[in-house]
Formats: structure tokens, C-alpha cells, sequence
């Protein structure tokens, strides 16, 4: 992953470009088109996230109770700095004597059994000796059934709960993703099952707002294909900051900062955080039947935010724009993803045609409600 490009001033570099904020030290990178020092540059991302706390009331003042804030992890860039400039502000108010405002639970879902991955409990362990204030759990993909997400209602497919492996929660998950023919759709499924997941885990615990380590960069890439794969009346509710799903509010902290400037500072730290970083281990499908929605946004995005940064953050601010359907009281919800079916969706004679071969696929014993980005995902021509 590339970061900033280094400026004069570098190591790469015998001229000194003073740093545009503290006009002292020297620049180390751009940012935009800022040249900013070290100290600055971190100081700068630290402030992103936290006004962008302050600005979902988040932030926690002296008056206010204490919340319960949940952090899930995946070991990438975005989530580990997330919890970094969390974790900083903390101990600063505790030094301070001052009201810590919130408490953070992180949440690591283990998807090593249905995505090719190295285990990750050394990290985890790394994590907690690292940033040991703060509350874990981990949970296994597979063991979303504990939660009440049943995966024979997303698959609609008696053997998972008749046959030899209804016990076998871990033999259910890859039957699930067997099931499905395209890369894209099971890419798919694994991340409606980890949101889904992560959802009922904060309900349960009774966490006031999920902090989900998004950067800009990411909030474009989901929302060209969220749209591209039949959801882009659900984007409020995938993007959006202050967005709920069963009463839980979802937050973007890092939606103003782009994943090259994260990249950065994971090495800047200190320590640095690239100890606790998982390497991407996903190569680009050599097949165009292997490569999905996601990895095409993603290549793609990966390209223009090194020299359009503009451009990215221009997807998703006009994304931030769109305005949630109003759901009827007494409105369905998707079997699949969970969301509202409303009214206002429209999908034209794709939507009838989809809908209708995937209730004929699953038989009338299966027909629940599924709105239409789902029922291109479970049923495939």
C-alpha cells in the first residue's frame, strides 16, 4: 500500500521544506496538498477522529454518563489506528484527572474458517498487551447462530437443519457459501453475516454507538458497490454517521481521512503499528469469474486516491447527502441482510424477475421477505 509521497526534506531528499502548520520542523509528507512534519501530520489525523466523535455527541463530556463505545477490529490499517488514537485520548484524560466520556469494547469476528487467513490469536494477544484499559471479545463467523442469525433462513436450505452437519455450525457456513455460485455473491453473504453479527453483539451487550474503522477510502469503495450490486437505496444505512439498525447508531470516525494517510501513520507511531497490522494476503484473481464487486472498487479506489484524493472524497460526501427511506410500521425486514423492505424501492422488471426465481429456487416452505440487492445475491441465474 503506498503512502504519502515523501517531499524534500526526506531521507530521500538533501532540501528542507518547513512544515506548513508549526513552520519549525521539517516536512515529511503531503497531505492533500499540505506539507506537513511528523508531529503535526499525527496531531492533524487525531483530530479528524475526534471532532468527529464530537460531532455524534460521542466525545463524552464531564456531565455525561459514561458510554460503551464498540470497537470491531479486523487487524487492518483503518481499525488498529482507530483503537491507537482512541486508546491516546484515554490514558491523556486520565492523566488529565478528567471524565474518560466512554469505555471501549472491542469485537474481533474470527472468519478463518470461510476466508483463506492466518489465525490471528497472537495478534490478539499482542493487542490486549498493548492496549490492555480496554474490554475483548472474539467470535466466530460461524457462530452467528448464537445471536439468532440463523444461517437456514439466509440459505433457505432444509439440509442445513435436517441433515448430518445441522450441528455443525462450522460445516453450515461453507455449505452456505458452497451454495452460492459467484465470488461476488459469497464476498457478499460473509460480510452481511459479519454485520448482522456485530449488530446483535452490540445489542446484547448494550453498547451505545458501533465505530466502524471505514476511511474514505473505503466509504467510496462500499458505495459504488453496494450500488452496483442492487443496494444503493440501503447506502444511508451502510455510510452514513448516525445511521440504526435495531437501535444501535453507527459512527464513521475515520470518514475524513483517506487509507494512504492511515497507512502512514501506523508507521509514524511509536512504537510503530505495523506489528499488529495483518498483510494483506489477497492476490488479484487471475479470472474474471474470481473477482468480485468489491476487489474491482477496491483496485480502483487503491489507484485515484494517490493523485485524486478529491475524487474519493467527492463519492462520499455525495453519498452523505442521500436521505433514508421512511419505513412504515409495520415494514418487513430483509431475511437476509436485516434492513427494511420500503415501499420507495424500485428495481423494475429485475426486481419482479429476481424476487420470483429466488422464492421458486427456495421452495414455498422458505418464502420470506427479501429485498431485492439480497435476492440477486442468493438466487443467480
Amino acid at each position: 500500500m503506498a503512502v504519502p509521497v515523501p517531499v524534500p526534506g526526506s531521507l530521500w531528499d538533501s532540501r528542507v521544506v518547513s512544515c506548513a502548520r508549526c513552520r519549525v520542523e521539517a516536512a515529511v509528507l503531503v497531505v492533500r496538498t499540505e506539507h506537513l512534519c511528523r508531529e503535526c501530520f499525527m496531531k492533524y489525523l487525531a483530530t479528524k477522529v475526534l471532532k468527529r466523535l464530537e460531532t455524534n455527541k460521542l466525545r463524552g463530556g464531564f456531565k455525561d454518563p459514561l458510554r460503551t463505545l464498540l470497537l470491531p477490529i479486523s487487524f487492518g490499517v483503518s481499525s488498529i489506528t482507530l483503537l491507537h488514537v482512541l486508546d491516546q485520548q484515554l490514558r491523556n484524560r486520565l492523566e488529565q484527572n478528567r471524565h474518560a466520556g466512554y469505555t471501549l469494547h472491542i469485537l474481533f469476528v474470527d472468519q478463518s474458517t470461510v476466508v483463506e487467513q492466518t489465525p490471528l490469536g497472537d495478534l490478539l494477544d499482542l493487542l490486549k498487551q498493548r492496549y490492555p484499559s480496554h474490554t475483548y471479545t472474539a467470535i466466530c463467523l460461524e457462530n452467528c447462530s448464537d445471536y439468532n442469525i440463523n444461517i437456514e433462513e439466509i440459505l433457505k436450505d432444509e439440509t442445513l437443519t435436517t441433515g448430518e452437519d445441522a450441528g455443525d455450525h462450522r460445516q453450515q457456513m461453507k455449505q452456505l457459501l458452497l451454495n452460492l455460485l459467484s465470488a461476488t455473491s459469497k464476498t457478499d453473504i460473509i460480510d452481511i453475516v459479519r454485520r448482522r453479527l456485530i449488530f446483535a453483539f452490540a445489542k446484547e451487550h448494550g453498547c451505545d454507538s458501533i465505530l466502524f474503522g471505514d476511511s474514505t477510502t473505503r466509504l467510496a469503495e462500499k458505495t459504488l458497490s453496494e450500488a452496483a450490486k442492487g443496494r444503493g437505496i440501503a447506502l444511508p444505512w451502510l455510510t452514513a454517521d448516525g445511521s440504526t439498525l435495531d437501535g444501535i447508531i453507527c459512527t464513521f470516525p475515520l470518514r475524513d481521512l483517506l487509507r494512504k494517510e492511515l497507512t502512514a501513520y501506523t508507521t509514524m507511531a511509536s512504537p510503530p503499528l505495523t506489528s499488529l497490522i495483518l498483510e494483506s494476503t489477497n492476490k488479484r484473481a487471475t479470472s474474471s469469474k474470481d473477482t468480485t464487486i468489491d476487489d474491482l472498487m477496491s483496485q480502483y479506489f487503491e489507484s485515484v486516491e494517490q493523485n485524486y484524493p478529491s475524487i474519493v472524497a467527492n463519492v462520499v460526501r455525495t453519498s452523505s447527502r442521500l436521505v433514508a427511506p421512511s419505513a412504515t410500521d409495520d415494514a418487513q425486514s430483509c431475511s437476509v441482510c436485516g434492513q427494511s423492505i420500503v415501499t420507495e424501492a424500485w428495481a423494475g422488471e429485475q426486481e419482479s424477475i429476481a424476487l420470483r426465481q429466488c422464492m421458486e429456487s427456495t421452495g414455498p416452505n422458505h418464502a420470506k421477505a427479501v429485498c431485492y440487492g439480497c435476492a440477486r445475491t442468493v438466487w443467480e441465474p
